[in-house]
Parts: C-alpha cells; structure tokens; sequence
C-alpha cells in the first residue's frame, strides 16, 4: 500500500515538472536541454535561449547598467532592392560585401547588389539613358562634372544636410557637390606621398633641403642605384606644378594654367632638383621596381602601391611630400588628391533605401574604419581620421597628412581636354631636360590645350 502511495506521489511530482517545463520554454518554439540552457546562462551567451524570467530578470539589469544597449544607433533602413555598379579589384569587393551583409543583417527588408563591369564608363552611359542602369556606382570624384553634365546623375540634395557635410574633411566636401548640387557620398581620398625604406632613411625628410641631400647621398648610376624612384606623367608630378600657386587647370575659372609663371617655376623646380637623381626613364613599371629592389632609397607613389612594397619584405614609412623653404617662406608640393564616391543614378529605382544605405556606409565610424585598416583607404570621416587607431598605423595616417596638403583634381568635364596636352608638354622636355626650353614648352600647350577646350 505504501509503496502504491509513493508511486502515486511520484506520478504527480513528475507531471508537475512536464507542465512547469511546458510553462517556462512556451515561447520557445525549440526545446533546450536543461544543460544547455544552464551552461549558457552562466557564459552570459547573447544567442542564448532563456525563459522569460531568466531573460525579463538579465534584460532589466542590462537596461539599468549597460549605457551600449541605450545609445545604440538606430539604423535607417527603407526596403527593397539597391543594386551597385563598379570596377574594384577582388579584395576590396570581398570588404564592401562584408559590410553589406551587416547592414542587410540590421535591415532584413533591404537586398544590396554588387555587379562587376570592367568597363564601367562605357558601361553607365550605354545603360543609364536606356533606364537600364544601376542604382548607385562607385568611383573617383573626377566624373562628377561630365556624368552631371551628361544628366546622368540623381541629384540628393534633400538628403544632404549642414550636420551631414560637416562630418567630413573639406576636400571630402567639396568633391561630393557639382555646380550647387550633391550627388554622391565620399568614403576616402587618395594621393601620393613618399614611401621610404627604413634601412636607408632613418626619419622622412621635414624639408625639401633634406630630401635632397638623401637624394644625393645614394645617387650612384654607375651601379644602377638612385637616389628616388618617381613615376614621371601629368599626375605624378602635379605636387610641383602646383607648389609655387600655379595649376594644370582652375576648376572655377575652368581655364588651363601651363602658361602662368607659378606653373613653370614648379616644372623648371622638377627637372632641375629631382629629375638629375632618377633613372632617365619616365616608366612606372621601372621606377617602382628601383624602390622594390632596394636601389632607391624613397619613392614618391599612392596607397595602392604599398602591396607590393610589402610582398617585396621592405621595412617602410610614409610621409608627405616636403616643403620647399624659399627666404623664410613654405611652399608645399601639392600633389592631385582623389575622392573615391558613392554616386546616385538618374532614373534610381530605390532612393530613399539607396540613401539610408550609402549613409550608413559612409558615415558609420566603424564601416569607415573597417575600409581604413583592411584596404589602407584614407578616410575622409573627420571621427575616424582622429582615431587613436587610425592615428598608429604609419600608412593611413602618413597618407592621410599627404592628403592634407591635396589639390583636388577638377571635376569640370574639361579638364578631359587638359591631361593629353600636360603629358606632351612633359614628354617633349624629357627629350633632353638639361636643355629644354620648359616656358616656351609649356606655352605651346596651354594654346593646344586651349583649341582642345573648344573643340
């Protein structure tokens, strides 16, 4: 008898567990393991499966003593698909993915597509009148004129307030608007700088005196070796063109300036205190290689560069371009400086979803930085380019002061009729710089870059 009673108690005792288990997971729709559960309880899993008293009890602490789950940023996120054009290399596509997918994680209702076009130019403005283009597309600042020009751009100026502007640097600003208006986001800049090696120069040189005299000190063409490799073309050498106040083209005048003193002084400065210590040889090819294997001791070259200078084991820095000291006063070479751009399409399917995405990635600290330290982009953010972070690795923040002292490129459409007479004017001196006639040169092709212009 007794033992019937036990059993009868033991049924009940044991049916009052199944309904109390029933009650406390009801709102899970798996069941966990009691183990489970209480193992990660105690590991404090975010992702872990909680009763409701256990998460309503950890849930009002975290409320009470954690300020990250108040200020957690809410996140815009509209709906719908956002497709995106461009022309990146793999690494830098398998980052901006990445990104994506954390932002589609937050907005589950938004679909971020990116599509390869190798020719993209081309490519935009075949598919864009047709109203067969992308959403958004990626690339430097230096379309913006002749894509807004082409009405081929989305104007977002209804998006774009004062407090949005003011987050960026002012070469990010600038670059982002076109004739009063905005039609894409800035997300990093670029330009050139010196990259030296560290076995051979121990601190980067503070004036232009200085990098001289290293320049001196390991010129010995005899066995092939330099004392800078330097990349020669219109680009490369704008820093001097454009050290002394003179300029290829004045996007606000939108006229050429190869004539103006200030332009030949720099160009007469190149040839005479850099050219002499190079290898006479305008090739990038050649001149990066000298710096890659060692017979060099500075090259003057961009972000994208610095791969290779790490594949080839050299212990390198990064530094601006140094300023010429003339009786007391500073000239700094002002090398062209690039924007790379989200842009908005004209016809844009998806807008205000586009924008809530482009913002975000172009205005979230930690997208931006993310982009900074795995792909050496140099920010424009003004809160990540003041990083602790950013501020210790020795490339971002040795480009991000080369960008400092920038000359944006020009954004007028123009300016497509500049770069061919700058690089045949630069070309015709190389045929002997020590006896080049450098303002009768230059003047030659500011009237051919001028009849260019009209044509």
């Amino acid at each position: 008898m007794r033992k019937s009673v036990y059993g009868i108690v033991l049924i009940l005792l044991l049916s009052l567990s199944v309904v109390a288990s029933g009650c406390i997971g009801g709102s899970t729709p798996t069941s966990t393991p009691p183990q489970t559960t209480t193992q990660q309880t105690t590991q404090q899993s975010p992702t872990q499966t909680q009763t409701p008293t256990e998460t309503q009890t950890q849930t009002e602490v975290q409320t009470q003593t954690s300020p990250q789950t108040e200020t957690q940023p809410t996140v815009e996120c509209g709906s719908g698909k956002v497709v995106i054009w461009h022309a990146m290399h793999p690494n830098e596509l398998q980052v901006f993915e990445s990104l994506a997918e954390e932002y589609m994680a937050m907005c589950p209702g938004v679909e971020i597509v990116f599509e390869q076009k190798p020719n993209l130019e081309d490519a935009l403005k075949a598919a864009i009148p047709a109203g067969q283009g992308p959403d958004l597309f990626i690339w430097a600042h230096d379309w913006i004129g002749k894509f807004a020009e082409a009405g081929l751009l989305e104007p977002v100026d209804e998006y774009v307030t004062k407090d949005i502007l003011q987050k960026f640097a002012p070469m990010a600003q600038e670059a982002m608007e076109y004739k009063g208006h905005y039609y894409a986001m800035p997300f990093a800049a670029e330009t050139v700088a010196i990259i030296y090696n560290k076995k051979m120069v121990k601190e980067p040189p503070k004036t232009f005196d200085e990098m001289k005299k290293i320049m001196e000190e390991y010129y010995d063409p005899t066995n092939e070796k330099y004392g800078i490799a330097y990349p020669v073309n219109a680009y490369f050498i704008s820093a001097w063109a454009q050290a002394f106040g003179g300029y290829y083209f004045d996007d606000k005048t939108e006229q050429p300036g190869l004539d103006k003193p200030e332009t030949i002084k720099g160009f007469e400065f190149f040839f005479k205190n850099i050219w002499p210590y190079m290898a006479p040889t305008a090739d990038y090819n050649t001149q990066q290689s000298i710096f890659l294997e060692g017979r060099a001791p500075m090259m003057v070259n961009g972000p994208w560069s610095i791969a290779d200078v790490k594949k080839a084991g050299i212990d390198f820095g990064v530094a601006p371009l140094p300023p010429i000291i003339e009786e007391g006063k500073e000239y700094w070479p002002r090398p062209y400086g690039g924007v790379k751009l989200i842009y908005f399409v004209k016809g844009i399917r998806n807008k205000e979803t586009a924008w809530y995405f482009v913002k975000w990635l172009t205005t979230s600290p930690e997208a931006i930085k993310t982009l900074a330290l795995e792909l050496g982009y140099i920010p424009v953010l003004k809160e990540v380019l003041n990083d602790p972070e950013i501020k210790n690795d020795p490339v971002i923040y040795g480009f991000g002061q080369a960008v400092q002292h920038a000359y944006l490129m020009p954004k007028s459409p123009k300016m497509s009729a500049v770069w061919g007479g700058v690089d045949g004017a630069i070309n015709e001196i190389l045929k002997d710089p020590k006896t080049a006639n450098i303002p009768a040169i230059l003047k030659k092709y500011q009237e051919e870059i001028l009849k260019n212009m009209q044509g």
